[in-house]
C-alpha cells in the first residue's frame, strides 16, 4: 500500500528539499537562457525569473535521481521553458494583467513580443532535448507538447460552454496542465536510462499529480486570495472558463437553482455582482469541497503509481520526496 497522507516528510523538510533542488534548476536556466538577440533574454527573464515554484524542473530532477541518475541537471531547464512559454501565450489569450504578483509580460512588452518569445522558449526546450542520446527523450517531449497544444485549443473551444461535461473538463486539464508534469517525471526516468515499465510508473505518477495540482488551482479560484496566488482569483467564470467546482454545483442542484447558476454564469463576464453570486452558490453547493476531494483522490493515485518501487527497507530520499509531494499539492494554498 502507498504511504498515507499522514506520514513521510514534514512540510518544513519537504520545502527544504524542494528549495535545494530548485537551486540547480535555476542555475540550469541561467546557463542555458542564451540568445543572439538580447531582447529575447530580457523578455524571457522577466517571466522565468519572476518567481514560481520550479515544480516541473524539480520533479524532473527527483525522478532522474530516484531512477538512478547521477548526472547533472542542465536539462531541467526544458520544463521551465515550456511552462513559461505557455504562461506567456495564456496571458495573451486571457488578456491577463497580472502574473506572479506583478504586471504580466504582455503589459510591459506587448502581445507580439511575448508570443514570439514564447515560441523561442518552445524551440529552446527542443534544442536542449536533442543533447540526450536516448531517442525516447525527444519523443516524449514531442508527445507532450502536441498534447499541450491540443489542450489549449480545447480550452478555447470550451470557453463559454456552461453545459461543459466533467469528462471534457478532465480532458482539458489533462492535456493543458497534467501532461507537462507527467513528462517532467517521465523524461527524468528516461534520462536515468530506466526501462519502459519504470518510465511508465513515473509518467503515471506525474499525470495523477498534475490532475490534482490543476484541480486545486481551480478550487482556489473560488476560495483563494490574490495575495496567495500572485494573480487575480475568481476570474475563471469571468473569462467563461467552466471548471470542476462549477460543474459539480450545476449538476447537483434542483432545476431552479441550476437555472439560476447558469444565468449568473452567462452574466459573469460583464457583471461582477453576478460573478460573486455565482461563486457563492458554487461554494454552498459543495463544488469546492468536491473538487478538493477529487484532487486528493488523484494525489493518492500518484502515490499508488510509485508504491511498487518502494524497497522493503523503505524509500530513499528522492522517492520519499516524490511521495510526500502528493499531499503537499493538495494542501497548498498558492
Amino acid at each position: 500500500m502507498p504511504p498515507s497522507f499522514n506520514q513521510t516528510v514534514s512540510a518544513q523538510e519537504l520545502r527544504r528539499r524542494v528549495l535545494a533542488l530548485a537551486e540547480p534548476a535555476d542555475q540550469a536556466l541561467k546557463d542555458t537562457l542564451k540568445s543572439h538577440v538580447p531582447y529575447i533574454e530580457q523578455v524571457s527573464g522577466y517571466i522565468i525569473f519572476s518567481g514560481g515554484k520550479r515544480l516541473r524542473p524539480v520533479l524532473y530532477l527527483l525522478a532522474a535521481a530516484a531512477a538512478g541518475s547521477q548526472g547533472q541537471g542542465r536539462h531541467a531547464a526544458i520544463f521551465e521553458y515550456l511552462h513559461a512559454a505557455t504562461l506567456l501565450h495564456d496571458d495573451v489569450v486571457d488578456e491577463a494583467g497580472l502574473r506572479r504578483g506583478r504586471p504580466a509580460a504582455r503589459t510591459r512588452y506587448g502581445n507580439d513580443a511575448v508570443i514570439l518569445v514564447g515560441d523561442f522558449l518552445f524551440s529552446k526546450s527542443y534544442s536542449l532535448a536533442t543533447e540526450v542520446a536516448d531517442h525516447r527523450f525527444v519523443t516524449a517531449l514531442t508527445d507532450c507538447t502536441t498534447l499541450m497544444a491540443e489542450g489549449q485549443v480545447l480550452e478555447l473551444l470550451f470557453t463559454g460552454d456552461y453545459e461543459l461535461a466533467e469528462a471534457d473538463y478532465r480532458r482539458v486539464i489533462q492535456a493543458k496542465t497534467a501532461v507537462l508534469i507527467a513528462a517532467s517525471c517521465q523524461m527524468g526516468a528516461i534520462f536515468a536510462g530506466a526501462d519502459e515499465q519504470l518510465v511508465e510508473s513515473f509518467y503515471a505518477y506525474g499525470m495523477e499529480l498534475g490532475m490534482a495540482f490543476q484541480m486545486v488551482d481551480d478550487a482556489l479560484d473560488y476560495v483563494g486570495t490574490e495575495h496567495e496566488f500572485g494573480k487575480p482569483v475568481g476570474h475563471d467564470l469571468g473569462e467563461g472558463k467552466i471548471t470542476l467546482p462549477f460543474i459539480f454545483a450545476r449538476d447537483n442542484r434542483d432545476s431552479a437553482e441550476r437555472a439560476r447558476l447558469l444565468e449568473l454564469a452567462a452574466a459573469a463576464p460583464t457583471d461582477a455582482q453576478a460573478q460573486a453570486e455565482a461563486k457563492e452558490l458554487v461554494r454552498r453547493a459543495g463544488g469546492v469541497d468536491y473538487t478538493f476531494a477529487q484532487a486528493k483522490a488523484h494525489a493518492l493515485a500518484a502515490q499508488e503509481a510509485l508504491a511498487a518501487l518502494i524497497p522493503p527497507d523503505g524509500p530513499g530520499e528522492h522517492l520519499e520526496t516524490l511521495l510526500a509531494l502528493a499531499p503537499y499539492v493538495v494542501e497548498r494554498r498558492s
